[in-house]
């Protein structure tokens, strides 16, 4: 839901500013309601920055997993451990591009 809500603000933030009042009181008043009636009122908005981030930040992976190549493991020892890292981060994005946008 975090990360929902951080879209929401960020949305909101360039756009609506009553919204994003009414987004702030309702976060620290507990107010789920309203929150998700913003959550709903904004979703195509919030899911296309989500699905922006998640391409942005794959085409980012792919390029540092290109200068990868050509180097070797007695010069950078922990060259394994860093593409592990990258591939665990990798598959945890397609995951959630592909839970929410279904590919």
């Amino acid at each position: 839901d975090e990360v929902w809500d951080i879209l929401l603000y960020q949305h909101l933030s360039s756009t609506k500013i009553g919204d994003k009042r009414m987004l702030m009181t309702s976060h620290r008043e507990g107010d789920y309601q309203t929150k998700q009636m913003l959550h709903e009122k904004y979703y195509g908005e919030t899911s296309r920055l989500l699905l922006e981030h998640i391409e942005e930040f794959l085409a980012q992976l792919d390029k540092l997993s290109g200068k990868v190549e050509g180097r070797s493991v007695e010069e950078h020892p922990r060259l394994p451990l860093i593409l592990k890292h990258n591939q665990f981060v990798r598959d945890t994005f397609l995951t959630v591009r592909n839970r929410y946008f279904g590919y």
